[in-house]
């Protein structure tokens, strides 16, 4: 279903494109026809004797040759700036074109009228040059831009990853027993998510809450989380305030909201029964269910100060008898 969703995605951003590049290839097309159209009627009128009467007014045809030529130039500008480079070229190529037969016809055939032709052309060369080589220079400034946001982001999310991993190594520093297990939990995690059918970005995100679930027992008193034996119900209330305790340290991370929530939901139970606030069932956010069959796997396979690693087998059992009371029973079948 993950699948199908991304490939509609992918298909509507396609069709969006596609569209998008048409209208860009008509509104392209347009400005050219409008170009062309002024540009031969510009010739035309400039050469004519013909004289309009307009209110009483007497306007020679002419006298109109400016304003067409005008919106000639117009279009050649909105050319240049709408289409960059590839819009330069052309404009170049337009207006280039006309100076042959301008010059012949002011020096050769002694028409005047085209001498305003040869200055506007070349004004308008100038112009749209110096429209495109600002473009050209505004593009740059963004591409840096982009460029310099692209590298600061990448900074921020080392930064953060650093961080995360020495936040790790110290709850790794105060549970000999338990060291390397944030790590376990996280890569369980990240596969769990990818046969769930999450994103990259989403499986990303799970990885480095399961990584942070435990970062609360930095908290907890050295003394009751490497104490060999059964602990106290008092030591045991103590230790059941960890997710609590990571929910402080985590949600003060603005930027990622997401890691308070495995912190602070990894230990209630699908069936309601869990702690701290004894969530139900998909009142649970998900990716603390994930991680919650995750830490429970890492928990029964590794050695810990009471007791020795579980085997495969009773492990596989464990999950099984405790799916749908425990565990989300989907995330477990996956387990």
């Amino acid at each position: 279903m993950k699948e199908e969703e991304t490939r509609t995605n992918l298909e509507r951003d396609n069709l969006r494109l596609e569209r998008k590049s048409a209208k860009s290839i008509v509104l392209f097309l347009l400005l050219l026809f409008i170009y062309g159209m002024a540009s031969t009627f510009t010739a035309m009128a400039s050469k004519s004797g013909i004289v309009i009467t307009l209110g009483g007014s007497r306007l020679p045809l002419p006298a109109f040759a400016g304003i067409l030529s005008t919106l000639g130039n117009i279009c050649i500008i909105f050319i240049v700036i709408l289409y960059g480079k590839q819009g330069y070229i052309t404009s170049l190529i337009l207006l280039g074109a006309q100076f042959p037969l301008l010059i012949f016809n002011t020096l050769a055939r002694h028409i005047m009228t085209s001498l305003p032709g040869i200055f506007g052309n070349v004004f308008t060369i100038l112009a749209v040059t110096l429209i495109y080589r600002r473009n050209k220079k505004i593009a740059g400034f963004q591409s840096f831009e982009v460029s310099y946001l692209k590298d600061q982001q990448k900074y921020s999310q080392r930064l953060f990853e650093q961080t995360a991993i020495a936040l790790v190594n110290s709850i790794d520093a105060k549970d000999t027993y338990s060291r390397g297990h944030s790590v376990r939990v996280a890569e369980y995690s990240r596969k769990i998510a990818e046969m769930m059918g999450k994103s990259e970005d989403e499986c990303y995100k799970i990885y480095y809450t399961a990584l942070l679930h435990d970062v609360g027992k930095i908290g907890i008193s050295d003394a009751i989380i490497n104490k060999k034996g059964k602990l106290t119900e008092e030591e045991y209330e103590t230790i059941k305030s960890h997710p609590v305790l990571g929910n402080q340290i985590l949600s003060g991370i603005s930027e990622y909201p997401y890691l308070s929530i495995g912190a602070h939901y990894h230990h209630e139970r699908y069936d309601g029964k869990g702690y701290p606030d004894k969530l139900k069932g998909e009142d649970i956010p998900e990716i603390a269910r994930i991680i919650a069959v995750a830490d429970a796997y890492d928990a029964m396979t590794s050695t810990r100060s009471y007791r020795d690693a579980i085997s495969q087998e009773l492990v596989r059992e464990e999950i099984v008898k405790n799916s749908g009371t425990q565990f989300d029973p989907k995330i477990a079948k996956i387990m």
